[in-house]
C-alpha cells in the first residue's frame, strides 16, 4: 500500500488528469460538472485500496449508468431503455413539482456512487468528494432555488442507490475490491503454465472475474483462441516471442523505456488502473471538443461498459489458459539473472489486458469522434517518478497499438498476449459502440 505519501502529493494529483485548459467560461457548466467529477474518480481509482483494472473498470460501467439514468428526465423520452444493459432494472421517474434541474442530479447521483463503490477510500479523498460536491451545490444555489435544487438532487441520489443496488447482486463482482487476492485458488501445473512467482509471492489477481456479470456480450464467444502447443525449442512461437522480448529490452532503447513506462499504470498508489486510463483519455477529449450533453454521457456510458466486458472477457481467458509470463520463459530458456522493466503482474499472461482495455476503448471513442483523431495524451504530465512526458497520436487506433506494445517493450508480455488483447478488445469495443442509447445520433455532433 502505497499510501504513507497521500498526503504530500494529492494537491498535485488534483491536476494530472484534468483538461490541459480550463473549459470555456461560456460553455455548458454540465459538461465541466461531469469532467470534475471524473478527475476525481481517477483520483479515487488511485488512492482506493483495492481498485485494480477489473474491478475499476467494473466501477466506471456503473457510474456511466447511473449517470445517464439520474439525467433522463432532461431528454424527455429521448432516451433509449437500458434494460439490453441491465436487465430487469426500472428506470426511476422523477416526481418532482419544480422543473428538474440535470446539474444538481448529476452532482447528487456522483457524490452517492462514489461513497458506494469507494469504500477503501482514504479520508483525503472522501474529503475532497464533499468539497466537490458542495463546490457544485452553491453554484446550482446561485442560479436556481433551493426547492429546485433538492428535488433534482433527491432524484440522482436515488437513482444512484438503486444502480448500486442492481450491481451488488453480482456476488463475483460486489465489493470485489475487499478481496483482490484468492490465496486458496490453485490453478493449473505442467509446462508452461503460470504459477505464483516465487521472488514476489502474490497471490493470484481476481482468478474468479470471468464469473462477473457482463453487461453485452456472451462470454462463450468471447474466449481468446487456444495457444499453439508450448514448446521451449528454438523456432517455435513461445521461443521467438520470448526472444523478442529479451532483444528488445537489451537494452532498452530511450523510446521503448518511454512507451513502456507512459502506458504502465500498473502501480497501485502511483496512478490510476490500466483501464482507469482510456477515462483519462476521454476525459481530454471532452475538454477540447465540449459535446452534447447527450454525447458526453453517452462517451462514458459505452467507454464504462466496454472496459467492464473487456475486462471479463479477458481474465476469464487468463485463468483458462494460465500461460507463464515471458520472464519465466527467458528464465528458463535464455538468461536466468534477466529482469523485465518493472515488476511482473501476478496473473497469467495470455491475452493482456492493457491490449483488451485499449481495444474497446478505441473503438468506442472511434465511433464517436472519428478515425483520425489527433491528440496529445497529458494523462502523466509533469510526473517524474517515471517517463511521464505527453505523446501525440494521430488516431485512437494508434494510441491503442503503442498501448499494446508498451507491454512486450515493458517485458511482461508475448507479442501473440497483445495481439489476441487487441482482437478481443476490438470486438468487445465494437458492441459498446452499437449500442443506440439516444434515438438520435450524436456521434457527428
Amino acid at each position: 500500500m502505497i499510501l504513507g505519501v497521500f498526503t504530500l502529493v494529492f494537491i498535485s494529483a488534483i491536476g494530472w488528469y484534468a483538461c490541459l485548459d480550463p473549459i470555456k467560461t461560456n460553455s455548458d457548466k454540465t459538461t465541466e460538472l461531469i469532467v470534475d467529477w471524473y478527475k476525481f474518480f481517477l483520483e479515487a481509482d488511485r488512492y482506493s485500496e483495492g481498485y485494480r483494472s477489473p474491478n475499476s473498470a467494473r466501477s466506471f460501467g456503473f457510474i456511466g449508468l447511473a449517470a445517464l439514468e439520474s439525467a433522463r428526465p432532461a431528454f424527455e423520452g429521448e432516451l433509449n431503455t437500458t434494460a439490453n444493459i441491465i436487465p430487469g432494472y426500472q428506470a426511476l421517474k422523477f416526481e418532482g413539482h419544480e422543473p428538474f434541474i440535470v446539474q444538481a442530479a448529476l452532482n447528487a447521483c456522483y457524490r452517492r456512487m462514489f461513497s458506494k463503490f469507494y469504500l477503501t477510500a482514504p479520508t483525503e479523498v472522501y474529503n475532497h468528494s464533499e468539497t466537490l460536491f458542495a463546490k457544485w451545490d452553491q453554484y446550482l444555489l446561485k442560479h436556481h432555488s433551493k426547492s429546485q435544487i433538492e428535488g433534482s438532487k433527491k432524484f440522482g441520489d436515488s437513482v444512484a442507490i438503486s444502480i448500486f443496488e442492481y450491481s451488488s447482486h453480482d456476488s463475483f463482482g460486489h465489493q470485489s475490491y475487499l478481496h483482490i487476492y484468492d490465496k486458496q485458488y490453485s490453478n493449473l501445473t505442467g509446462p508452461g503454465q503460470w504459477q505464483v512467482s516465487e521472488e514476489f509471492p502474490m497471490p493470484p489477481l481476481l482468478p474468479f472475474w470471468g464469473k462477473v456479470r457482463p453487461f453485452i456480450i456472451n462470454l462463450n464467444e468471447f474466449l481468446a483462441k487456444p495457444l499453439p502447443e508450448y514448446s521451449t525449442l528454438a523456432g517455435s512461437e513461445y521461443y521467438t516471442g520470448a526472444l523478442e522480448v529479451l532483444t528488445i529490452s537489451s537494452p532498452l532503447s530511450f523510446e521503448n523505456k518511454w512507451i513502456a513506462e507512459f502506458w504502465s499504470d500498473d502501480h497501485p498508489g502511483l496512478t490510476f488502473t490500466p483501464s482507469s486510463r482510456w477515462i483519462s483519455i476521454a476525459n481530454q477529449v471532452i475538454c477540447k471538443e465540449l459535446p452534447p450533453l447527450e454525447k458526453t454521457l453517452e462517451t462514458y456510458l459505452k467507454l464504462g461498459i466496454g472496459l467492464n466486458d473487456a475486462a471479463i472477457a479477458c481474465w476469464n481467458s487468463k485463468y483458462y489458459y494460465n500461460l507463464e509470463r515471458p520472464e519465466t520463459y527467458i528464465h528458463k530458456v535464455f538468461n536466468k539473472n534477466w529482469q523485465p522493466l518493472f515488476h511482473t503482474p501476478n496473473f497469467p499472461s495470455y491475452p493482456s489486458g492493457h491490449s483488451i482495455f485499449g481495444a474497446s476503448a478505441c473503438e468506442v471513442l472511434t465511433s464517436l469522434y472519428g478515425g483520425n483523431y489527433e491528440m496529445v495524451d497529458h494523462s502523466h504530465e509533469g510526473r517524474d517518478e517515471f517517463m511521464g512526458k505527453p505523446r501525440k497520436f494521430h488516431s485512437f487506433y494508434e494510441m491503442a497499438f503503442e498501448n499494446a506494445y508498451s507491454r512486450i517493450a515493458l517485458g511482461v508480455h508475448y507479442r501473440m498476449d497483445c495481439e489476441e488483447g487487441l482482437r478481443l478488445g476490438f470486438l468487445v469495443g465494437k458492441k459498446a459502440s452499437a449500442l443506440q442509447i439516444f434515438k438520435q445520433d450524436f456521434s457527428s455532433l
